[in-house]
C-alpha cells in the first residue's frame, strides 16, 4: 500500500534512510525527513504493515525533483521502487520531473529510463566519489 507519509512514520523512515544511505554524505537527518513530510511530497510503501521504502519529491514551479528514493534492504528486488515511481506519476500531475543519479548506479539509471527519463547532462564531481547525471522526464500529455 502506498500513501503519503506522516509524522508517525518519522522513525521508520529515518531507519530506512540510515540503512540505505549509511555512508552517504547526502543522507538526511531525522529533522530533514520531518521537514519533508510536512513541506513536500513524501510517499511511503508498506508491506505486511511495515514501511518498506519511500520516495521524496520536491515541488518546484514547473517540475518535481526526485530528491530521494530508498527501499529497505529486506525489501529490495521486489518491485517496490517501480511501484513508488508509478504511483508518483499517477498522482503528481501537470509538471515535468528531474533527478540526479550517480553515473555508477546502472540499476537506478535503467529503472528511470524505463519510466521515460532521459540523461540531459553530466554533472562533473557532483558526488564525492563520481560524476552524476541530470535526468529529465517531460510531462505526458494524455
Amino acid at each position: 500500500m502506498i500513501t503519503k507519509a506522516n509524522l508517525k512514520d518519522l522513525s521508520a523512515l529515518y531507519n530506512i534512510e540510515r540503512e540505505v544511505f549509511s555512508n552517504d554524505p547526502f543522507s538526511m537527518s531525522k529533522n530533514s525527513i520531518k521537514y519533508h513530510i510536512i513541506k513536500n511530497e513524501l510517499y511511503k510503501i508498506e508491506f505486511d504493515g511495515v514501511i518498506a521504502g519511500y520516495i521524496l519529491w520536491l515541488k518546484r514551479k514547473k517540475y518535481y525533483r526526485l530528491y530521494s528514493l530508498a527501499i529497505g534492504n529486506d525489501f529490495q528486488n521486489r518491485g517496490f521502487a517501480k511501484k513508488l515511481l508509478a504511483y508518483s506519476f499517477e498522482n503528481l500531475i501537470d509538471r515535468d520531473f528531474s533527478l540526479e543519479v550517480k553515473v555508477l548506479n546502472e540499476t537506478a539509471i535503467n529503472l528511470y529510463k524505463k519510466f521515460g527519463f532521459e540523461i540531459k547532462k553530466v554533472l562533473k564531481d557532483y558526488y564525492e566519489e563520481c560524476d552524476g547525471y541530470l535526468m529529465y522526464k517531460k510531462e505526458s500529455k494524455a
